[in-house]
């Protein structure tokens, strides 16, 4: 990642535009594509996504990886939503992984507020064509729900900050209504302080019974995994034996620091 860094120059930037959301930038280098909002690539670089140019259905970052740890239980017929398109990072992996497990996906459909983004997706991501994208503020979509899934991901951000409503109890009450009971929440979280964490967790655990909080070695962000069913499974252990995540994810054990499990009695 950070020569990914390095990398984010002028000469390497391969499309631009200033969006109303603020502005978008699409760099590249030999192996690597990547999305940014930062205005001047001099200053600290927040990647929004990054996708391998030889392998793109493959996830980079482990934060992403282990978005894919439903994969542990035996599942299929998923009714999936993703809160924030991104780099279709999510999209490729369930996209290439469903070719070899016909049955996993029942639906899936993704929903992004900034139509610069779902363009670029398209343009220089790969997102897969037939896949459903709602431009729309996540907040308004879900408050509108009347569906439920089994997996939704919340991957929310402008730069490194999260949207506000992903503290709003409104927010929480209308994803617990479209998630199935047996269903996972999956959030890319990226707390400043361990008092906003706390906040966080307090808040989460009035909607749900069980939480597994997932800790990266190189990375600030955490993933929090939410169900009404036991997590326990997701372990390092777990991960490395399992011979799915071996096939997408090899060293996704090594870059975990830690896993915590969150449960009521």
């Amino acid at each position: 990642m950070r020569q990914l860094k390095n990398d984010t120059k002028l000469s390497n930037q391969i499309y631009h535009t200033d969006s109303k959301f603020g502005p978008v930038r699409v760099y590249q280098n030999e192996d690597y594509r990547w999305l940014t909002f930062n205005n001047d690539p001099q200053l600290d670089v927040t990647f929004q996504g990054v996708m391998s140019k030889a392998r793109p259905e493959l996830l980079y970052v482990p934060i992403y990886q282990s978005m894919l740890l439903f994969l542990l239980a035996p599942v299929s017929e998923l009714r999936i939503l993703n809160l924030g398109l991104g780099t279709a990072a999510i999209e490729r992996a369930l996209k290439h992984i469903e070719s070899s497990r016909r049955n996993l996906i029942d639906t899936f459909e993704s929903v992004e507020i900034n139509p610069d983004v779902i363009s670029i997706a398209k343009q220089f991501f790969k997102l897969p064509s037939d896949h459903t994208v709602h431009l729309q503020c996540a907040k308004q979509f879900i408050s509108q729900c009347t569906h439920q899934y089994d997996l939704i991901y919340i991957d929310i951000f402008s730069g490194e900050h999260h949207q506000t409503f992903i503290q709003s109890e409104s927010f929480w009450h209308a994803i617990n209504r479209c998630i199935d009971k047996s269903g996972q929440v999956i959030i890319n979280l990226n707390p400043k302080t361990g008092q906003e964490l706390q906040t966080t967790l307090v808040l989460l655990r009035h909607y749900f019974n069980c939480i597994a909080l997932i800790e990266f070695n190189e990375y600030k962000n955490i993933v929090l995994i939410l169900s009404n069913l036991s997590l326990k499974h997701i372990t390092v252990e777990a991960i490395q034996a399992s011979t799915v995540m071996q096939s997408i994810a090899p060293n996704l054990h090594s870059n975990i620091n830690t896993i915590y499990h969150i449960e009521a009695v």
